[in-house]
């Protein structure tokens, strides 16, 4: 059995039924309670998450390139700092996209090519020392060291 949460009724369990997403990204996914009962379909606009086995999706409104989406997110990392991938299929092949998530705000690492150090330092400014590490640039706080940082981030944060 699988948990849907619902913006608008409690968490319930049903089976999962399939996931689609089309060239617009426009992802939606498919429940039932039987395995010959009625099929019902949600949107990230209708439900908070949902969970498969032992992975757990939330829907998400991240800053993308250039703007602003809604998906449903694959939770990595839980934390003050929360970390999700979904994957794209681009010039033929498979990438993973990651999105970093705090209490204010969430963002798509894609945006991190230019301005990194100023935009991930915004993102963990509570722990001003890890801030100041990113700001300087020093070695192993680079955008190759971006799971590394929301480890040390999380550790040290108090939620």
């Amino acid at each position: 059995m699988k948990g849907i949460s619902s913006k608008r009724t409690a968490p319930r369990n049903e089976a999962i039924f399939y996931m689609t997403m089309n060239l617009l990204g426009i992802e939606s996914v498919t429940f039932k309670k039987e395995q010959k009962g009625k099929k019902e379909r949600f949107k990230p606009k209708d439900i908070a998450g949902y969970k498969v086995a032992d992975k757990v999706y939330h829907t998400v409104q991240f800053q993308d390139i250039p703007f602003k989406n809604t998906k449903f997110l694959m939770l990595e990392k839980e934390g003050c700092l929360n970390m999700y991938s979904y994957r794209t299929l681009s010039e033929g092949a498979w990438s993973t996209v990651m999105i970093l998530k705090n209490d204010k705000k969430a963002i798509n690492t894609q945006n991190f090519i230019m301005g990194y150090a100023d935009k991930m330092a915004d993102l963990v400014k509570e722990d001003q020392e890890l801030a100041a590490k990113i700001k300087n640039k020093e070695k192993g706080y680079s955008l190759l060291n971006i799971e590394a940082i929301v480890d040390e981030y999380n550790s040290n944060c108090k939620k």
